[in-house]
């Protein structure tokens, strides 16, 4: 069940973070795109709020945010990653490039919306980055539903990649499905880690300050 903090709780406690001379402060929970939904707001708007009430030398973060309820704000918090007091940082998990493992994910979006929501963030927010996760060898994973996953990463080129070997958490539907071999969910792993490896992602940022 969803509980978001009233705005002004979370405007106070920046301020008084702020006031101890903390110069950085993370919007963090277990889905940040979610926010206000039971409040009739967003995250956009409480980026927006916080970033004109807080002084001028702190700085703001956007914790990870799954796809569904954020997409339905995407303006509003692509303003917010543009503002120069916040950072143009954006950690939304794919966890698969196939809507059929999403579908056995029970993931709550398609591959078809993820790309969409990365497509605009990265269109709408000059030098952002876009950080994601990925499950290396979910049960029932085809190698056509990695080869997805690859196409995926390599058309957006993402420069931080979170990827984690699918393992059962106990009392989960996918503890009860049969698992792939071992070696094929390492391979996979290692290949996902090369082709991320390959972007350098840093390489724009020579030469600059930040």
């Amino acid at each position: 069940q969803l509980g978001s903090y009233a705005p002004e709780a979370i405007l106070g406690r920046a301020g008084a973070v702020a006031e101890e001379g903390v110069m950085e402060i993370w919007l963090s929970s277990e889905d940040t795109g979610a926010y206000g939904v039971d409040l009739s707001t967003h995250i956009g708007s409480l980026l927006s709020e916080l970033v004109a009430a807080a002084p001028r030398d702190v700085m703001f973060r956007l914790g990870m945010t799954n796809p569904p309820h954020v997409m339905a704000h995407l303006p509003a918090v692509a303003a917010a990653l543009r503002h120069p007091r916040v950072f143009s940082f954006l950690h939304v998990p794919v966890q698969s490039g196939s809507n059929a493992v999403l579908g056995a994910m029970r993931r709550e979006y398609t591959v078809e919306e993820f790309n969409e929501l990365a497509d605009y963030i990265a269109r709408e927010v000059p030098g952002v980055t876009v950080a994601t996760d990925v499950i290396a060898g979910f049960p029932g994973e085809t190698d056509e539903d990695w080869a997805r996953t690859m196409d995926l990463v390599r058309g957006h080129r993402f420069p931080v990649v979170n990827i984690s070997q699918f393992y059962p958490r106990p009392g989960t539907p996918a503890a009860r499905m049969k698992r792939l071999p071992t070696q094929v969910v390492k391979r996979r792993s290692r290949e996902l880690t090369a082709l991320v490896a390959s972007f350098a992602p840093h390489e724009r940022l020579v030469g600059t300050t930040q």
